[in-house]
């Protein structure tokens, strides 16, 4: 946790109530220590969403379908592609969608997403929460399929303020946070990003990705 864990506390107390799929998941979540995005950081990611209205939006890491049906709900006109590689939670994933109510909108690829898209797909909103270490290969290989001035949100980039001493972590942990540092650094220096870091949840970054400039 970033935040003072009062406020933080406060933050969730706010967030109005969601449905009864999504706060299910929450708990399966929290009992099963599946990674899901925090609620405040889900509420400011509604609020994105609903202002910038993607039509089209590619979510790499789906884990549950948690934050896939955030998106489904605060864009009811988009279409989804989200990228998972764990089958227990791609079945569970697929059940979640149907339940939602969300599945024809949502196309769900199994398999590493390291390994890119095949060709053709475009988005307006991309949203990066998978392998932590692996971000940099993500926005490489998935910029390039975002439209200018499309949408770029990448979840965990404080991770548990970390970044900014990362000699306090864990030996195994310590490559992830430096990787994740590199990230930020990589985001915010991007000639075709504009970038902010949010420290609300455990830290989302907002990109937009510049327009094309004309000649």
């Amino acid at each position: 946790m970033i935040t003072n864990p009062e406020i933080d506390t406060y933050l969730c107390g706010l967030v109005p109530d969601r449905s009864p799929l999504l706060a299910r998941l929450e708990k399966e979540a929290a009992e099963e220590g599946i990674p899901i995005i925090q609620l405040p950081s889900a509420q400011f990611l509604r609020a994105l969403v609903l202002m910038h209205k993607p039509k089209s939006i590619l979510e790499v890491g789906t884990a549950i379908g948690y934050s896939t049906i955030w998106f489904a709900e605060a864009a009811p006109e988009a279409t989804i592609v989200t990228m998972e590689m764990d089958e227990e939670r791609i079945r569970r994933a697929h059940a979640n969608f149907a339940e939602a109510g969300v599945a024809d909108r949502i196309e769900l690829i199994e398999g590493d997403a390291t390994k890119g898209l095949p060709a053709g797909y475009q988005f307006d909103c991309l949203f990066i929460d998978a392998a932590k270490g692996q971000y940099l290969t993500f926005l490489e290989l998935y910029l390039p399929l975002v439209k200018p001035g499309g949408l770029i949100i990448s979840d965990n980039v404080l991770f548990r303020g970390l970044v900014t001493s990362p000699e306090n972590a864990g030996k195994r942990q310590r490559p992830m946070v430096e990787k994740i540092h590199a990230f930020n650094q990589y985001l915010m220096s991007h000639p075709d990003l504009d970038t902010s870091i949010v420290p609300i949840g455990d830290g989302v970054a907002i990109s937009l990705k510049k327009e094309e400039r004309r000649i």
